[in-house]
């Protein structure tokens, strides 16, 4: 066992100040752009968010905008009807129902904030535990009731590794 601290969510939280802001008034087409743009600055050396914040109209943070939230809009009605196994897609309905969203409010099809938060201080396996219980691979982090960072299904993968490798070494260090 290991004599330092395990890491807690603040230590792999992104900022907040390092996301996209859109209110959530705007169309979801605009919000598309923002969130390609977003995740694009991973090619230029940037981080590359799948999500992007939405605000309310006194700038407090309400919900997150992200590719599940898109897709999941698309989705037709008869698609969701749990009598069909294999609901029939035709040809020209992906083109029809991204023009018929993209006029849409973002505020309605945007994940609450509200509804599942972390807090700075938690342990990381709160963090995975969350993440696998509400099917979400960024969950906002709160430190004195205020959204300070996002953490991600990323981040966390990325402390799983470290933390295993580190393992690995020190077997390793033990036989040798």
């Amino acid at each position: 066992m290991s004599d330092q601290p395990e890491k807690r969510v603040t230590d792999i939280m992104i900022p907040l100040r390092s996301y996209k802001i859109i209110s959530k008034s705007c169309k979801i087409e605009d919000a598309v752009k923002v969130l390609y743009r977003a995740y694009s600055q991973r090619t230029k050396g940037g981080a590359g968010h799948r999500s992007v914040i939405v605000c309310d109209d006194y700038g407090n943070p309400v919900g997150l905008i992200t590719f599940r939230s898109v897709l999941q809009a698309l989705e037709p009605f008869f698609a969701k009807a749990q009598n069909l196994s294999v609901p029939v897609f035709w040809e020209g309905l992906f083109s029809e129902r991204c023009r018929s969203e993209a006029v849409k409010s973002v505020e309605e099809i945007m994940h609450p904030i509200s509804l599942i938060t972390l807090d700075a201080n938690d342990t990381l396996i709160k963090a995975a535990h969350a993440m696998i219980k509400h099917k979400l691979g960024t969950l906002p982090v709160i430190k004195n009731n205020r959204i300070v960072g996002m953490v991600r299904v990323n981040e966390v993968f990325e402390e799983v590794h470290n933390c295993m490798i580190n393992v690995e070494d020190m077997e390793n260090a033990v036989i040798s």
